[in-house]
């Protein structure tokens, strides 16, 4: 019986576990939502319009990451893509964004996502310590395995210098190809 007893407490402690899901903190809430409307366009977590800049429109997101500064959703018009893009930080301090950076890629990293219909994928990808001689530091996050319509689905995480600030922004966009070719129309807007 002794035997017993522990192997039954450790049982219960990992379904516990694992009743309190995958997201535990509120930037995953956040991208779970995000993520979870792609199949949709967005169209659930699309707010009021804001402009309309050609070849795009930009909307509000309904889905904000707590302490954000801004969150939009972006409407190509040529090729019908959809894009979401926060910006969570900024600061004149880099050191303070680069420790925000790693605290953002740590609560993102190893994320479990499951669309509807489909098998769940863990979202992978790559850290980078941001230097402050570089004006832009990326991650590219990807989903594995990346099947079916996740496949065309990015996330990706900046940290950039902007008119004397570090700015912190995370995006999931739909991408064609190698995604190191992909320019996110983001940048163009």
């Amino acid at each position: 019986m002794c035997k017993v007893t522990p192997l039954i407490l450790a049982l219960l402690l990992s379904l516990c576990a694992g009743a309190q899901g995958v997201f535990s903190n509120k930037t995953n809430a956040a991208l779970k939502m995000v993520i979870e409307d792609y199949p949709n366009h967005f169209n659930n977590i699309k707010g009021d319009h804001i402009s309309t800049y050609e070849p795009a429109i930009n909307y509000k997101s309904k889905v904000i990451i707590p302490g954000s500064v801004n969150c939009m959703l972006t409407q190509s018009k040529t090729n019908e893509t959809y894009s979401w893009k926060c910006e969570i930080f900024s600061s004149a301090d880099f050191q303070k964004a680069k420790t925000r950076f790693n605290d953002l890629y740590n609560e993102i990293h190893n994320t479990i996502i499951k669309l509807d219909g489909e098998k769940p994928a863990i979202l992978n990808g790559q850290y980078t310590a941001p230097e402050k001689d570089r004006k832009q530091n990326t991650i590219i996050f990807h989903f594995l395995p990346s099947k079916g319509i996740i496949q065309k689905l990015h996330v990706e995480m900046q940290l950039q210098s902007e008119g004397g600030d570090w700015k912190i922004i995370l995006q999931v966009y739909e991408h064609e190809g190698n995604p190191a070719e992909t320019i996110n129309m983001q940048t163009m807007v």
